[in-house]
C-alpha cells in the first residue's frame, strides 16, 4: 500500500459488538457510517468531564477529581511508581483491560479466572494476564497510515500495578468511568490527566506538556465546525485530525461535536474518520484508548519522531478539512534543519535560522495539511501571534503559501487556562481558513474558564465559565455581520466581528469595552491622538552601566521617581541615555502605567531599555498629567503582547495612538505647572521620610 496515498482505517468492520439498549448509534443513524463510529461509545456522556467538555462543573466532576487525587496519593505512598506520569499510564492500561474484559467476559485467563470477573477485585496476576491479552487483541488494535496494525502499547510493556490496595482502588475507579450503561464522563483519560497531573507532569527528555482543558477543546471544536466552509466536495482524507495529538483530547472534542450535528458537512467529516500523531509513545497509547472507548475501530493514531517532517504525516497535505491542535512552544526550542527549512519556505524571514519556536513549525505544517476550504484551530502563545513571523504567514508575505491563508477568528484565553499544568503563559485559540476568502474576522476575549488553580488543584471559579457561549456568540456575530467595520456582539464576554483587513491589530485585548468607551467618549469630545503632543526619540545605548540608573521599578503610579534608589542602582546591562526634559514611559506591563519626566538639573542619565523615550512639544509634565488621566489609562491598560502575563509589552506606536483630551495651550501650561509642583512635593516628602528613617538610632 502506497504511503503517498494512505488508506483510511475502516471504523465499522463486522466485529463483535456489545448490545446496548439505552443509547442510540452516534449521529442518530440506523446503520453505522462507513468510516465513522461503528457502535455506541463504551461510556455514556450524561455528565461533562472534569473542567467541562459541556462547559460547566457538576458534582460528578468534583467527586471524580477527588477520587483521582486520592488514587494519586495512594499510588505514590504504596505503589512505588515513578515518574509522576506513570500514574496515568497505569490507569490507561486498566482502561484498556476494562474495555477488553467487557468484550470478552467469558474468556478464561491462565489462572482460571473469567475476564468478566476482573473488575474490581481481580488479582495483580490476573490483570497482568488480561493486559497481555488486550495488547494482542485484533479488535483493540490501532493502525498506521500504511494500514499496518499496531497494539496500543508494545507487546513487552509491563503491567506495573502490583500493590493490592492500589490496584483495587484504581480498578474500582476505572470500572466506574468505563462502564456500559452507566452515566460517566467523556474523555476519561483526559480527566485522569487533569486530576492526577495538575502541575506535576514530568517533562524530562522533551518539550513541556501543557494539557488543554476539555472546555477549551470543546469550544474550539464547536467554532471550527461553524467556520468550516460548505462545499468541501468528496473528501480525500480523514475528516479531521491533530498532528500533535497528545492523549487525543481534541479528537475526542471533535467526535463529541460532530456526533451531535445532523448537517451534511458534519456527517461527511464524521464518516471520513480521523487521524492523530505524536512523538510520545505514551501519549499515543492513551489517545488510541480514548478513540477505542469512543467506538472508533482501529484508530489511525501513530507515533512519529517529528510531525513536522514525518513522511506519513506529509502524505495528508492538502487533504484534511479540520485540524485542531495545541502544539509545543518555546522560543528557540526547535532545531530540526528540515523542519526549519520547511517553515522558512512559508515564512521567509526565518530563513537561515538554526532554531525557531516549535509552535511556528507546527503551525505551518498544520496549514499545509488543510484541504482547500479547511479550518485550523490552534492554541498559540500570544507572543507568537503578535510576531512578525505570524503576520507574514497570514499576509502571505513572500512565502510559498502565498495569499492562501486567512485569519478567521482569535479567542484570547486567560492565564488560568493552563495554570493546572504549571504555566501562566498567555495564549489564544486562533482559527485559520485555507484557500477561501474571509469577509469578517471574529475576536473574543475569555476571562473565566470555570476553574482557578488554588493550592495546586482546580477549584470552581465563582465567576463561572464563559467558554460554552463563545462559539454561539461568534456564530451569531458572523451570521448577522453587516457593513459596519466593527460590531460588538457581546461585552461580557467580549465578542466582536470586524471586516477583514480593517483592524491594525487582531488582539482581542484591544477591544476592551472600558477602553473602547473611553476612546469613544474622548473622540466625541474632540480628543486627539497623543502623537499631537509627543514624538518618539531614538535614545542611544550607553557603553557601560552607570548611576543614576532609573529602572521601571523606580517609577511609581504617580509618575514620580525614587531618585535615591536610582542613584545606587547599577545593573550589569547598560541602559538608554536620556536628557533633561525627556519623558520616559514603560513599555512593559501597561496594566500598571509607569511614566516620568527627567527633571531639570539631572543631566544625562541612564534608564532601563524597557522604557520608550519621548520628547514633548509642550511642557512634558502636562503630557504626564494627560497620560495618567483616567480615560487615557483605561486605553493603555489592556494593551500588550507577549507569552507571559507578567511580561506584556507595548510599543511606542501604542503610546502615540492613545486618544487624549483636546486641551488648549494655556490649559496645558497650567496642567504642566501643577503636575511639576505636585511632583516636587512628593519628591520632597519622600526625601524627608528617608532622612527621618536614617535619624532613628
Amino acid at each position: 500500500m502506497s504511503v503517498g496515498q494512505p488508506e483510511l482505517p475502516l471504523l465499522s468492520e463486522a466485529e463483535p459488538q456489545l448490545h446496548v439498549e439505552t443509547e442510540p448509534p452516534l449521529l442518530g443513524v440506523a446503520e453505522p457510517p462507513l468510516l465513522g463510529v461503528a457502535e455506541p461509545p463504551l461510556l455514556g456522556v450524561a455528565e461533562p468531564p472534569l473542567l467541562g467538555v459541556a462547559g460547566h462543573w457538576g458534582s460528578a466532576e468534583i467527586d471524580l477529581a477527588r477520587r483521582f487525587d486520592q488514587l494519586h496519593q495512594l499510588i505514590y505512598t504504596s505503589g512505588g511508581i515513578r515518574p509522576s506520569n506513570a500514574a496515568v499510564e497505569e490507569v490507561a492500561k486498566l482502561a484498556l483491560v476494562r474495555l477488553w474484559s467487557l468484550r470478552n467476559q467469558s474468556t478464561v485467563l491462565g489462572s482460571g479466572s473469567r475476564a468478566g470477573n476482573l473488575f474490581p477485585e481481580g488479582s495483580a496476576a490476573d490483570f497482568s494476564l488480561a493486559f497481555a491479552e488486550a495488547l494482542t487483541s485484533p479488535e483493540l488494535a490501532a493502525v498506521d497510515p500504511a494500514g499496518n496494525r499496531h497494539p496500543v502499547w508494545p507487546l513487552d510493556e509491563p503491567f506495573r500495578l502490583i500493590d493490592s490496595a492500589v490496584l483495587g482502588a484504581a480498578a474500582r475507579l476505572v470500572a466506574d468511568i468505563v462502564d456500559h450503561g452507566r452515566p460517566t464522563v467523556a474523555d476519561p483519560l483526559g480527566t485522569a490527566f487533569d486530576a492526577l497531573l495538575a502541575g506535576r507532569y514530568d517533562h524530562a527528555g522533551g518539550l513541556g506538556t501543557y494539557l488543554t482543558p476539555s472546555g477549551v477543546a470543546r469550544m474550539m471544536a464547536e467554532l471550527a465546525a461553524d467556520l468550516l466552509a460548505d462545499g468541501l466536495g468528496l473528501l480525500d482524507g480523514p475528516g479531521f485530525g491533530d498532528p500533535y495529538c497528545g492523549t487525543g483530547r481534541f479528537l475526542v472534542a471533535m467526535l463529541e461535536v460532530l456526533r451531535t450535528r445532523e448537517d451534511p458537512v458534519a456527517r461527511s467529516l464524521f464518516d471520513a474518520g480521523l487521524f492523530g500523531a505524536d512523538q510520545s509513545t505514551s501519549s499515543v497509547a492513551k489517545a488510541r484508548i480514548n478513540m477505542l472507548l469512543y467506538g472508533v475501530r482501529r484508530p489511525l493514531v501513530f507515533t512519529v519522531r517529528d510531525s513536522v517532517t514525518d513522511e506519513a504525516v506529509a502524505a495528508y497535505e492538502g487533504r484534511v478539512p479540520v485540524i485542531l491542535t495545541n502544539p509545543p512552544f518555546g522560543e528557540g526550542k526547535y532545531d530540526n534543519p528540515a523542519g526549519v527549512a520547511q517553515t522558512a519556505a512559508a515564512i521567509p524571514r526565518l530563513a537561515g535560522k538554526r532554531r525557531i519556536d516549535p509552535s511556528l513549525a507546527c503551525l505551518v505544517k498544520a496549514v499545509r495539511l488543510l484541504a482547500p476550504g479547511g479550518v485550523l484551530g490552534i492554541v498559540l502563545p500570544d507572543g507568537v501571534i503578535s510576531s512578525r513571523a505570524f503576520a507574514d504567514l497570514i499576509s502571505g508575505h513572500g512565502g510559498d503559501l502565498g495569499q492562501r491563508v486567512a485569519l478567521a477568528a482569535n479567542v484570547s484565553l486567560p492565564t488560568a487556562t493552563f495554570a493546572l499544568s504549571g504555566t501562566v503563559a498567555k495564549t489564544s485559540a486562533v482559527f485559520i481558513r485555507k484557500e477561501r476568502p474571509v469577509r469578517h474576522v471574529a475576536l473574543a476575549r475569555v476571562e473565566h474558564v470555570g476553574y482557578l488553580r488554588r493550592a495546586g488543584r482546580a477549584s470552581v471559579d465563582p465567576a463561572g465559565n464563559e467558554l460554552p457561549v463563545i462559539a454561539r456568540l461568534i456564530r451569531d456575530g458572523l451570521t448577522g455581520a453587516g457593513e459596519a467595520t466593527l460590531a460588538i456582539q457581546s461585552t461580557d464576554p467580549l465578542v466582536a466581528v470586524a471586516v477583514a483587513g480593517s483592524l491594525q491589530s487582531v488582539d482581542p485585548a484591544r477591544l476592551d469595552p472600558v477602553a473602547m468607551e473611553a476612546r469613544r467618549w474622548l473622540t466625541e469630545q474632540g480628543g486627539v491622538e497623543l502623537r499631537e503632543l509627543l514624538s518618539a526619540k531614538k535614545a542611544p545605548h550607553a557603553a557601560s552601566a552607570t548611576a543614576p540608573f532609573v529602572s521601571v521599578l523606580h517609577v511609581d503610579e504617580l509618575g514620580t521617581v525614587d531618585w535615591r534608589g536610582a542613584r545606587t542602582h547599577t545593573p550589569a546591562t547598560p541602559g538608554l541615555l536620556v536628557d533633561e526634559g525627556d519623558l520616559i514611559i514603560s513599555l512593559l506591563n501597561p496594566s500598571k502605567p509607569r511614566a516620568a519626566v527627567i527633571p531639570a538639573g539631572a543631566g544625562t542619565i541612564q534608564v532601563s531599555g524597557e522604557f520608550g523615550v519621548f520628547t514633548a512639544n509642550c511642557d512634558p509634565h502636562a503630557v504626564l498629567g494627560v497620560l495618567y488621566s483616567e480615560r487615557v489609562r483605561a486605553q493603555l491598560s489592556p494593551l500588550g503582547r507577549g507569552t507571559s502575563s507578567s511580561r506584556r509589552r507595548i510599543d511606542v506606536d501604542d503610546v502615540l495612538s492613545l486618544v487624549v483630551p483636546k486641551i488648549s495651550s494655556a490649559a496645558l501650561a497650567d496642567l504642566g505647572r501643577a503636575v511639576r509642583e505636585a511632583g516636587a512635593l512628593v519628591a520632597e516628602g519622600r526625601e524627608r521620610l528617608w532622612r527621618q528613617f536614617e535619624a532613628v538610632g
